[in-house]
């Protein structure tokens, strides 16, 4: 049975990897290079280019990647880890933390995962989310994934899993007339559950779905869900858009080739580009009782292209905070900053360190 360790023990753990960076030979540039040039890979050489760091290199285990350029850098075969010698590498590829740690550490190259660095620099944001938590399940759940960021041992979210993601708390199902407002809608799957966990009784659902594929089965789907139900068609209404801080045209990708994880990136137009409002723009003034966002690394943006909503309207929030380690702690701060009533829960529904997910509510 997995013990989720106590917050004073992760510190402890936190203080050892800070300890760890500062022992390198240049600790406050070290030629540092990434392992891992997917969705987490491209966030962190941002942010390390932003905070200072000396990013020589990308390194990938796909050798179709090897002489590509990722982020502006070049990216090299694991082999070439020993030649270009980075004084830091920082493993992105969540799937294969363990194995590729302990490969660097048989040929000599210091290495952490990405997750555990940036938690390790900003443990005492994570403390203080801990704090604003509303129940102590929640505050197990902010440790257990804590503990999976610092240590990259899975068994920590295994031990806090639960099952129906969005819809796990009682004041989340079962309440009639709600506006609910599905980011990120996929195939339909959180707009079929919604209706069964509220009992086809709801006023409104607004489902957005930017890619071409994913929106065509939400229509089918929904079109079976109206059909079923007895529901009236005017009640779903779907958008082809994804939600963000504004009006835009984003180009779309997926970079494991999945189609549950198309992400938008940088404004641009072509043949995969699709459209992104916000919510305050969509909405217009009219209310939303409930949002619920997985928009693949975009709910910063959604949500603060929803604040004059969320501050009027102050509707239950689930919000999908983990595609980047800076999620809970800026996610929290700033939905606090919006309705300083709201209460937090934190719930996990993934065995893997994914599916994290931040539940807003008021009395």
């Amino acid at each position: 049975m997995t013990v989720i360790p106590r917050l004073d023990q992760l510190a402890l753990t936190a203080a050892d990897l800070r300890a760890f960076a500062l022992s390198l030979p240049n600790p406050q540039h070290p030629r540092t290079a990434i392992y891992g040039t997917g969705f987490l890979g491209a966030w962190a050489c941002s942010w390390l280019k932003d905070n200072g760091f000396d990013l020589v290199a990308c390194f990938d285990g796909n050798p179709e990647r090897a002489g590509t350029r990722f982020h502006g850098l070049p990216v090299h075969a694991p082999e070439a880890i020993g030649e270009i010698a980075p004084e830091l590498t920082l493993v992105t590829a969540r799937h294969a933390i363990g194995p590729v740690t302990a490969r660097l550490e048989k040929i000599g190259v210091a290495s952490l995962s990405f997750d555990a660095f940036y938690a390790a620099l900003h443990f005492e944001a994570f403390a203080a989310v801990h704090e604003l938590l509303d129940d102590e399940r929640s505050r197990d759940v902010l440790r257990a994934v804590l503990a999976a960021m610092l240590t990259g041992e899975k068994s920590y979210c295994a031990a806090v899993f639960e099952k129906d993601q969005y819809f796990c708390l009682p004041r989340f199902c079962g309440v009639e007339k709600e506006i609910f407002v599905d980011a990120g809608a996929y195939v339909g799957d959180s707009v079929e559950r919604f209706i069964w966990t509220h009992y086809g009784v709801f006023a409104t659902i607004h489902a957005f779905e930017p890619g071409a594929r994913q929106h065509g089965a939400l229509k089918a789907r929904t079109d079976r869900l109206v059909e079923e139900w007895a529901l009236d068609p005017a009640s779903i209404v779907l958008n082809r858009s994804g939600l963000g801080a504004g009006e835009a045209q984003m180009a779309s990708a997926s970079q494991s080739g999945q189609l549950q994880s198309l992400a938008l990136g940088s404004v641009g137009a072509g043949p995969d580009a699709v459209t992104v409002t916000s919510l305050d723009g969509y909405l217009d003034g009219a209310p939303a009782s409930f949002i619920k966002a997985d928009v693949e690394g975009m709910e910063m943006a959604l949500l603060k292209g929803a604040a004059e909503t969320i501050a009027r309207c102050r509707p239950k929030l689930a919000i999908c905070v983990y595609h980047y380690p800076s999620d809970i702690p800026q996610i929290s701060s700033y939905l606090k900053s919006l309705v300083p009533d709201y209460r937090f829960a934190l719930r996990h529904h993934s065995p893997q360190l994914m599916e994290t997910v931040l539940y807003a509510w008021t009395e």
